[in-house]
């Protein structure tokens, strides 16, 4: 447990904290949260395995054998290495495996169970290839107020994370084995913290939701947490899996000069490339579309040890162990692709090349016909606001939608844990990346209503990707608690729902899918499903290439 050998402290002061862990003792930061300015203790840069760096580059994690003295836990560690979003700069560090707690002062009056804290650890997102843990990006103030512990942490990206030699020396997957590493320590240290090791939530955005999938369906997971929560994503999207690793694996070596066929050579000489150079190796030419990455998580080989995929998830769902889940969407997820694409601009036969793209060349050219019509057949070419509202939908039925309906029926088919499904369309001043997409064209930014991908993240964390504090008495700052409270709510006790939230969150079954449409004042229960004409187009889709 922790005991504060101290009197109050101004905000982030060092303060000795009598935490004891097998790896050594801890000193951690306090710290206010930003609304309610309530007191938590923050231990950041917490090493929880050995730097996967010379012999353990591609490999497993392994454990950290810890620290002689007192770690002070008062600065982060490097975030993993990768391409700074959108350049060619190369940012962080090989050694970058580290985790952040985040401890509320809890009055002695509290009332949780066993006096211990319910746990939440943050996977966070980024395509597998971007981001990290910090809570420079992801104060969880919003959830500390509520009386929860909450960690995030880093895991490896892009080549060094996710290449796959199917062979032990390079397994594939070490980013997800790296969470399941950091989940394990948590479930075993978070006791010093005043934390429940018997109730724990893993949640995530993106790439961390698709992760928090993978962990509610590996074997390798099972007993670790109680509670998952997923935002925007799930490990049967299209940009989660590649089914080809091996050639990308080879593609790669061959690039940097190494002409083997032999997995094993090849993995000896990538352990003596510069790191830096290994992830500037990973731009592709012939890569395809929009979230097209080579090096994400792969199905494992039977014949390397502990696999933690070892066959396809959908496969994997019918032998897991189920855990109660919020799932959910933003309502105008493909928003993030103007990033990068300006359909107006293109001509007719661009759009199609583009929803070919887009869909890896996976559909015949009547398949690529049917979606264009549907989505841009009526679409007045003459007005841009109508073409970038339908490429944003398409963009979100073919990364987001039409996947995650699969992945939300296998939960439901369980059929004995709850399941709330949410959709979120919020559209406050702290929706961070639809305020980047239109920073140049503000009169879209209130023309295109609705909430982009990752929109929701400002509302459960404070970080410098808003730069913006909610304002007293605002509808933004009325999220903020809201999100906070129902998602904290569902960590303590498997249910979002509490007395003074005006509302109430039913969970979904298969013969009742309603969700919750979460927008401020107007949050309300919905009927059927979310986008359900566009559902349609694709199930007709994929029932024609089956």
């Amino acid at each position: 447990m922790i005991c504060c050998n101290s009197q109050h402290r101004t905000q982030q002061f060092p303060v000795k904290m009598d935490v004891v862990l097998e790896q050594g003792a801890l000193q951690g930061l306090q710290n206010k949260t930003l609304l309610s300015n309530k007191p938590y203790v923050s231990f950041l840069g917490i090493p929880y395995a050995k730097p996967p760096v010379n012999d353990l580059r591609f490999k497993a994690p392994v454990k950290h054998p810890g620290w002689s003295g007192v770690l002070e836990a008062i600065s982060e560690g490097d975030k993993c290495m990768q391409y700074a979003f959108m350049t060619d700069h190369i940012i962080g560090n090989e050694d970058c495996l580290y985790l952040n707690v985040l401890v509320p002062q809890v009055v002695k009056t509290q009332n949780e169970p066993n006096g211990k804290l319910a746990v939440m650890i943050f996977i966070h997102g980024g395509a597998f290839n971007y981001g990290c843990g910090s809570v420079n990006e992801y104060s969880p103030d919003y959830l500390l107020d509520e009386n929860v512990i909450v960690v995030t942490l880093n895991y490896r990206l892009n080549v060094l994370g996710f290449l796959n030699l199917d062979i032990d020396e390079c397994p594939g997957n070490m980013g997800l084995k790296d969470q399941l590493f950091a989940i394990k320590w948590i479930k075993e240290n978070i006791a010093a913290f005043g934390g429940d090791a018997d109730n724990i939530t893993i949640f995530g955005e993106s790439a961390g939701s698709a992760s928090v999938h993978c962990h509610t369906i590996s074997p390798q997971s099972t007993g670790l947490f109680q509670k998952a929560i997923m935002q925007s994503g799930c490990a049967l999207n299209p940009w989660v899996l590649n089914e080809n690793h091996r050639a990308a694996a080879f593609k790669l070596a061959n690039n940097l000069g190494c002409l083997s066929n032999d997995p094993k050579e090849i993995v000896k000489y990538l352990k003596n490339v510069p790191a830096i150079d290994l992830v500037k190796g990973t731009k592709f030419k012939d890569e395809t579309g929009f979230l097209d990455y080579k090096f994400v998580p792969s199905i494992e080989s039977v014949t390397v040890s502990n696999p933690f995929l070892p066959a396809h998830p959908e496969q994997l769902v019918n032998d897991a162990s189920p855990v109660p889940v919020i799932i959910g969407l933003n309502n105008m997820e493909g928003m993030i692709a103007l990033i990068e694409h300006r359909i107006s601009q293109f001509s007719d036969d661009r759009i199609t090349d583009e929803i070919s793209k887009l869909c890896k060349n996976r559909y015949s050219t009547e398949a690529i016909t049917k979606i264009k019509n549907f989505y841009f057949n009526k679409c007045n070419i003459e007005s841009e606001t109508t073409k970038l509202e339908h490429i944003c939908h398409l963009h979100s039925d073919v990364l987001f939608v039409k996947d995650f309906y699969r992945g939300f029926d296998n939960f439901l088919k369980q059929d004995v844990t709850p399941v709330y499904k949410y959709e979120f369309k919020f559209d406050g001043e702290l929706n961070a990346v639809k305020n980047m997409v239109f920073a140049t064209r503000p009169v879209l930014r209130h023309t295109i209503k609705g909430a982009c991908h990752a929109d929701e993240i400002n509302y459960l964390f404070h970080g410098k990707l808003s730069g913006v504090v909610p304002k007293p008495n605002s509808p933004e700052l009325e999220m903020c608690k809201m999100m906070g409270k129902m998602w904290s709510n569902f960590a303590k006790s498997g249910d979002p729902n509490s007395s003074d939230l005006s509302f109430k969150w039913l969970n979904a079954s298969a013969s009742a899918p309603e969700y919750l449409s979460i927008d401020g004042d107007r949050t309300r229960m919905a009927e059927g499903m979310i986008n359900s004409n566009r559902l349609r187009l694709w199930q007709e889709i994929s029932e024609s290439v089956v």
